[in-house]
């Protein structure tokens, strides 16, 4: 029965592994800016939103900045299956719906990063990252190309994290490397060889990796589409890019393909085993086997490996249902993560959970996870059930969500304030929603 998907496994290859990247590349392939958060996510402090510094209370912006621009990604994935990434400049939110006919278009599937007045894409169709500078009115204008060429690269890769206005990571799967990178000047400073995460007969996956106070956390995620196989265990890896080192590994064989890390407000750093967004599961079901649990993992401050009596199969906290989508968070060092569950019983008679097929169907709904000994889960309020789509965005504080109920031809963007546990609906526009920055212009 594996083999009746294998070709509806590729198609769908860049869409689960964005998201998630590894997300194939819908709830997988984003790219993660500094503090560890996917294209759109949360930045280190001081920062707030998308790689940029923090504004007032009120949401002004420094003295002598443009206030109130913003950035907006999305993919719009065509019936059959090719896909168009659009970026675009916005004035206010509540200017919705947003369309793509003011938007710059690049073919494929890509990634974004931010930081400060720019937005860097990277590209599908080459391996390229291209910087967009956005000047007081919102016109983006190219000022720089990152050639990624002699790498053997055809497009960009997912697992990417910009540190500092100097220090950019790019990880590559093939071959396993980390590239340190400039963001202003857009040169290449160094690498760290990653060739321990090559396994034979698996291809490597490290979408959603992240920095946080310095360091840049990898996640190391294996899958053999062809033979329709996760590889069990969780892997960690911690680097120094200033240094060019390797800290750590982290390793647990108790669950399968751990995302990104989370961290409390003690420094504890937590991962998900998310079984690389149930795609372990979904092989399970295929061939009739049983489908192992996903879990939640942690690694203590100061340590570099996962702490041997901390475990929680993510069943346990949400009352039987799995996990589909791994950790996000709106504030790193809030201890407030949350994740899509996957609930079999909103699948429509004659769909079930053995091809990617059931990803389009509103069966998945985002949960808060209060992490901690034990973690606490429970369902996000003002949120639908919906399709699997790209990353949630930390955004001033909050967490941004595209939820589609139509398979990705549009998205209601909800803005979830993480202590009240409580989503509004904010904007819709067209195609999955795939990155939202504000652009720190002068």
């Amino acid at each position: 029965m594996i083999r009746v998907f294998n070709s509806f496994v590729f198609q769908r290859a860049a869409l689960s592994a964005a998201f998630l990247a590894g997300f194939s590349c819908i709830s997988g392939c984003s790219s993660d800016n500094a503090d560890g958060q996917a294209a759109g996510g949360s930045s280190p402090k001081p920062n707030d939103a998308a790689g940029s510094p923090s504004t007032s209370e009120a949401g002004g912006a420094p003295a002598g900045e443009v206030s109130g621009l913003f950035a907006l990604g999305s993919v719009v994935i065509g019936a059959d299956d090719t896909r168009q990434t659009y970026l675009q400049t916005l004035r206010s939110l509540e200017d919705g719906p947003f369309g793509t006919e003011n938007a710059i278009e690049m073919p494929g599937n890509g990634v974004f990063l931010a930081q400060g007045d720019s937005v860097f894409a990277g590209l599908a169709e080459e391996p390229t990252w291209v910087r967009y500078t956005s000047d007081r009115e919102g016109k983006l204008t190219e000022t720089g190309r990152l050639s990624f060429l002699d790498y053997g690269l055809s497009s960009m890769d997912y697992g990417n994290a910009i540190v500092s206005d100097e220090i950019a990571v790019s990880v590559l799967s093939k071959p396993a490397v980390a590239v340190v990178w400039n963001p202003q000047t857009m040169e290449i400073t160094r690498e760290i060889d990653l060739g321990y995460l090559v396994v034979p007969g698996y291809d490597l996956e490290n979408w959603t990796t992240i920095a946080h106070e310095g360091l840049v956390y990898v996640p190391g995620r294996w899958a053999n589409w062809e033979d329709g196989k996760v590889r069990n265990g969780v892997s960690t890896t911690i680097l120094d890019p200033v240094k060019g080192e390797v800290v750590g590994v982290a390793e647990d064989d108790r669950c399968a393909s751990g995302g990104r890390v989370v961290f409390d407000e003690a420094g504890y750093a937590y991962v998900m085993g998310d079984g690389r967004n149930y795609s372990i599961q979904m092989f399970a079901n295929a061939a009739g086997e049983a489908a192992p649990d996903n879990c939640i993992l942690r690694i203590a401050p100061g340590e570099t490996d996962f702490e041997e009596d901390f475990f929680y199969t993510v069943p346990s906290l949400t009352g039987g249902l799995q996990s589909i989508t791994e950790l996000d968070t709106a504030r790193q060092g809030s201890g407030l993560a949350f994740a899509r569950m996957f609930d079999p019983s909103k699948l429509p008679d004659g769909v079930e959970a053995v091809d990617f097929g059931f990803w389009s169907e509103p069966a998945h709904k985002t949960w808060r996870i209060e992490l901690g000994d034990p973690p606490v889960a429970k369902p996000v309020d003002g949120l639908p059930y919906a399709a699997i789509g790209f990353d949630s965005m930390a955004f001033r504080g909050q967490l941004y969500t595209g939820e589609s109920v139509d398979g990705g031809a549009t998205s209601d963007v909800y803005e979830v304030d993480p202590d009240a546990n409580h989503g509004e609906l904010r904007f819709k526009m067209t195609g999955y929603f795939n990155g939202l920055y504000e652009l720190r212009v002068k």
